[in-house]
């Protein structure tokens, strides 16, 4: 199990570096589109196979729609739009504080006791976030377009945040799977209707074999794959022993998209990067007492 969920952190964090490279060729949009038109129905299948049944609760769809256009349609296409703005250091480290907004939103909606140490760990975690950004490298010499990704990476790390506190009250009734096979259709569908004046005109015999291995990639390995395995882990080990892997995406991030792309990093970057972790750890830390 420890190796598989290895490999997950290897894919997650190959998926920025990927991702970055496509994003030469076709747009966040339509990138993500055809990346869930590939995952959504595999999912469906995926959940057959583990769970048995398949089901949809009419029920819950107006929360499965709101949880399929805020985790699909919204997050994802922000994410991929930060990395073609922004360096792939910065967006692993602003991503990897994502666990500060799920704490701070569960404190505000009442899943989740504020305390002192969990403000403290976020005042710290967020001058990290700062020394991240003030001594991170301008891409290509665009000043403007970098402070627009590390905008957007913020809002994805914001979006990602607000996640599990949206679909917490499903986990009462159905697992992670079903929430998120289910609302990966809806999502979907949301993508499909925004990008579809794009996807009818894009020249397909352009797009280059790197970019169809980054769509595929995205959505097999990185969607169905490490999905499957990551909740397998939550049922063998409990979440908390799985989050910390989680720690582990934007150092690994960081060193593929140095040796593949030979993205530069600053010093000051990496300490700014150890300050958010540090402060992240002191958050969890407080949270899980």
């Amino acid at each position: 199990l420890e190796l598989m969920l290895l490999t997950v952190v290897l894919i997650w964090a190959a998926n920025q570096t990927i991702g970055k490279l496509a994003m030469r060729e076709i747009s966040p949009q339509v990138y993500t589109t055809l990346r869930f038109l590939l995952a959504a129905p595999l999912m469906l299948l995926v959940l057959k196979w583990r769970e048995g049944n398949v089901a949809f609760d009419r029920a819950l769809l107006p929360r499965l729609i709101v949880i399929g256009f805020i985790g699909v349609s919204f997050y994802q296409t922000v994410f991929i739009s930060a990395l073609k703005y922004t360096s792939v250091t910065n967006l692993a480290l602003m991503m990897g504080i994502s666990p500060l907004f799920t704490v701070l939103l569960g404190a505000a909606t009442g899943q989740e006791k504020l305390r002192s140490g969990i403000i403290g760990g976020c005042l710290v975690a967020f001058g990290g976030l700062v020394m991240v950004l003030r001594f991170g490298p301008i891409q290509s010499g665009a000043a403007t377009a970098t402070l627009i990704g590390d905008g957007l990476a913020l809002a994805a790390s914001f979006l990602w945040g607000l996640y599990p506190v949206i679909v917490m009250p499903l986990l009462k009734k159905h697992s992670g799977l079903w929430v998120t096979a289910w609302s990966s259709v809806p999502g979907t569908i949301i993508l499909l209707f925004i990008s579809s004046a794009e996807l009818l005109s894009l020249p397909w015999q352009a797009i280059s074999s790197m970019a169809w291995f980054a769509v595929v990639f995205a959505a097999i390995p990185v969607t169905v794959f490490s999905l499957l395995v990551w909740y397998w882990g939550v049922e063998r080990i409990g979440a908390n022993q799985v989050m910390v892997y989680m720690y582990l995406v934007p150092p690994a991030s960081i060193a593929i998209a140095y040796f593949a792309i030979g993205e530069q990093v600053g010093f000051w970057q990496l300490v700014g990067g150890a300050v958010a972790m540090i402060g992240l750890f002191w958050v969890k830390r407080t949270a899980s007492r």
